[in-house]
């Protein structure tokens, strides 16, 4: 019993410094993918032509290291992809201005992203036990929110090769963890086990509701930046309040979910979102009106992110969730390329009406939540609820005994 406990324990340990490193990993990586872009004019075709490489190339690798997730050893997996991106942040301290050369590694950087993701991400999925993935995906998140702004306090001001050698030595610093991963956990799936397929994910119901939920709000999200960008003005300190209230938010509403379940805390994010557009809409030269909207986005953003990042797709999976979170972490990069192709686009629409329709586009997404099973099993939430009646009644008895 003590030996399974230490097992989770280590599991957990290694799940959650491979994710915080590849989480940040993929945020610097967007930070060198704008300096190597910057050698060619913002509005020419091969800026643009760089800048949409990098989440293509995220989400081809990705679903590519998926397929090879169930043939491959994951310990030499988890190796050859994270001395793809120590070798890769080397050559970016090279000055670039050749542009199939910086397409080469821009192209390369988004595998350094992409390949070993789903396996990191299924790893985290075995290694957490499905009552408890909502708290330690929440406490991952909280810890990579807060990574990642010290980071980039640090990372700007060095100079491009400076840069990059920190860059390398980020990644580098979690290669001694695969090897820590047990025998059981990095051999290939065995041929008598049928592992998931991209066409029985595809044609799981409950993941498309979810899928299409999260799709819609990434949508909305990513296009409503634009237009805040254009119309916050003089109240646009307040978008510091956004990041710190999402990751605390990631936090309570992973632990919310293991007690509720997800679709509850799901529906209560889309509903606050919706709610916050709506007011905006309507009063957007009021200041508690932008402090409303920041602190629901920021409530919103976390919840949102943590369960259809970390804990849904793990949960649908019975033989294996690699391909679930490869094609359910989509709409993350999907929206960061719709983001660069339209935003001049997004800039000629009338606030207001943006506004109304985002609010309106939230609310339609809550139907498929409406339509989509609780994921969390019932009999988890019926045990959590009976060992807390059954601690209300210890403490009723002590009072009065």
């Amino acid at each position: 019993m003590f030996q399974c406990k230490r097992q989770i324990g280590r599991n957990s340990i290694i799940a959650f410094a491979l994710l915080f490193n590849t989480f940040s990993w993929y945020y610097l990586g967007r930070g060198r993918v704008t300096q190597i872009s910057s050698a060619f004019a913002e509005a020419s075709f091969e800026h643009l032509f760089l800048t949409l490489i990098y989440p293509a190339s995220i989400i081809t690798s990705g679903i590519i290291g998926s397929i090879f997730l169930v043939r491959a050893n994951r310990t030499r997996l988890f190796y050859a992809w994270l001395l793809l991106g120590v070798f890769t942040a080397t050559f970016l301290a090279v000055p670039i201005t050749s542009l199939m050369i910086s397409a080469l590694l821009i192209t390369l950087l988004g595998v350094s992203v992409g390949f070993g993701t789903p396996a990191c991400l299924n790893y985290f999925a075995k290694s957490v036990s499905i009552e408890n993935r909502g708290k330690v995906g929440g406490f991952i998140l909280l810890l990579i929110f807060a990574g990642v702004a010290f980071l980039f306090t640090v990372v700007p001001p060095l100079s491009m090769p400076l840069s990059s050698m920190f860059f390398g030595l980020w990644r580098a610093w979690i290669l001694p963890f695969p090897f820590f991963i047990s025998e059981s956990d990095t051999l290939p799936e065995k041929s008598g086990r049928k592992t998931s397929s991209f066409a029985s994910v595809l044609h799981n119901r409950t993941f498309l509701l979810y899928f299409a939920a999260w799709l819609m709000f990434s949508l909305v999200d990513i296009f409503e930046t634009v237009i805040l960008n254009l119309t916050i003005g003089e109240f646009e300190f307040l978008i510091t309040i956004e990041p710190v209230i999402a990751s605390f938010s990631a936090l309570v509403a992973g632990i919310l979910s293991d007690w509720i379940g997800r679709r509850r805390i799901l529906i209560f994010a889309f509903v606050s979102l919706g709610i916050a557009y709506a007011i905006i809409g309507l009063l957007p030269q009021i200041w508690l009106s932008w402090l409303l909207y920041y602190v629901a986005d920021g409530i919103a953003l976390g919840s949102l992110t943590v369960l259809f990042m970390l804990v849904l797709w793990g949960d649908l999976s019975k033989n294996g969730s690699e391909k679930f979170y490869a094609i359910g972490e989509t709409p993350l990069f999907l929206t960061e390329i719709l983001y660069i192709l339209f935003t001049p686009y997004l800039a000629l629409i009338p606030a207001a009406s943006i506004f109304s329709l985002a609010a309106f586009f939230l609310f339609l997404a809550v139907l498929p939540l409406l339509y989509a099973p609780e994921t969390l099993p019932e009999k988890k939430i019926k045990e959590r609820e009976l060992r807390m009646y059954i601690g209300e009644a210890k403490k009723i008895r002590e009072k009065y005994a």
